[in-house]
């Protein structure tokens, strides 16, 4: 029986790896990780039958041809990307890569798997006055996360939770933390296997998908300024590796709370078919 999407693992690198790494890139520098990282994402799409058929099916729906080289090329943009995050942990990413224009200061940002966000929070922090950084991860990736920061010789200012085990203290902590001016990031696209009984069902690329409803609900609890965010990879006129920020914000038209989770999750869902349809290279939903 294949299993659902919430029931597989999502692709990273344990801590053992992400140590490693560290090393080859302390001796050898960037070039030979991105290389290792190539020939790590053709393993993998090779071996990973499952995901590589589900690329290529998200192709078939954006009527895209050669959808096999479309698929091959997510893979490598996935594994690029990963170096991108690794590197910008490092305090190695240069603040030259980003296009940030007009981009909010505090507030609840609902990110997505669109694009390569995580660099953009460690660039965020990455100042002595920075404020600090909140982000919500699924809890095995929160404990390898953790983890690797403590193997680093640089102090990052950003605090990471596991987002299965948000509960009443959580939810004052964060509260607190946004009217202190602070950031906080949670993805709103991907179901995990503790949303799948809290779920909402929308119109994505033509077809009915479910999303998790757990995310949206906790941002208007925190009656704070809420945000959509994603941080691309540009093409074209942008060569050279640069990251480009688009936010949007959500602004409501009704103080009814049921009415107002409604608005949110059709604003959410239009602004991730937007940039999934922009960048649909850089859609790492697996």
């Amino acid at each position: 029986m294949t299993e659902k999407w919430s029931q597989l693992s999502e692709q990273g690198a344990g801590k053992k790896r992400l140590i490693l790494t560290k090393y080859l890139y302390q001796i050898f520098g960037e070039i030979p990780v991105r290389i290792i990282a190539f020939f790590v994402a053709l393993v993998v799409f090779v071996k990973a039958k499952e995901r590589r058929q589900a690329c290529e099916k998200f192709f078939k729906i954006l009527n895209k041809r050669f959808v096999l080289v479309h698929a091959f090329i997510l893979f490598q943009n996935y594994a690029n990307s990963l170096v991108d995050k690794f590197i910008s942990c490092m305090g190695k990413l240069n603040p030259d890569k980003f296009i940030i224009e007009d981009m909010p200061q505090s507030g609840f940002f609902i990110t997505t798997h669109v694009g390569n966000v995580e660099i953009l929070r460690s660039l965020l922090q990455k100042s002595q006055d920075a404020k600090r950084v909140n982000v919500f991860l699924q809890s095995n990736a929160c404990e390898i996360f953790n983890s690797f920061l403590k193997t680093l010789e640089i102090k990052l200012n950003l605090e990471v939770f596991p987002v299965e085990e948000i509960n009443p203290e959580t939810s004052i902590v964060i509260s607190e933390r946004l009217q202190n001016g602070e950031l906080v990031f949670m993805a709103g696209d991907r179901l995990s296997a503790q949303s799948e009984n809290r779920t909402y069902t929308a119109d994505f690329l033509g077809k009915k998908v479910e999303f998790p409803l757990g995310t949206l609900k906790f941002a208007l609890m925190m009656d704070a300024p809420i945000n959509f965010i994603v941080c691309v990879r540009e093409r074209g006129k942008y060569k050279g590796g640069k990251y480009r920020v688009f936010t949007e914000y959500f602004e409501s038209s009704t103080q009814n709370r049921t009415e107002k989770l409604t608005e949110l999750q059709n604003a959410y869902v239009k602004f991730l078919e937007k940039y999934t349809l922009l960048y649909p290279e850089q859609f790492y939903h697996f």
